[in-house]
């Protein structure tokens, strides 16, 4: 299998064992991303979110306080 990135000169070549590679590279070009509550499933869509952010926000269907993956932060 082949892929090649639309967006940058990534590419990559193997098998479906290490496409998790590719997945992981389109993560880096996500500009707008959706961010699900793990309690009540209700979204909130987020823009130029950084992975690791320290971002909470609170949920308006079940007022949780949530991170940035959805999970109730402490």
């Amino acid at each position: 299998m082949k892929y090649q990135c639309k967006t940058c000169s990534f590419q990559w070549e193997g098998t479906s064992y290490t496409f998790d590679k590719v997945r992981d590279h389109e993560k880096t070009h996500s500009k707008n991303k959706t961010i699900r509550c793990k309690v009540c499933n209700a979204s909130k869509n987020s823009v130029n979110v950084k992975n690791n952010s320290d971002e909470k926000w609170e949920c308006q269907n079940c007022g949780n306080i949530l991170d940035i993956n959805g999970l109730i932060s402490s």
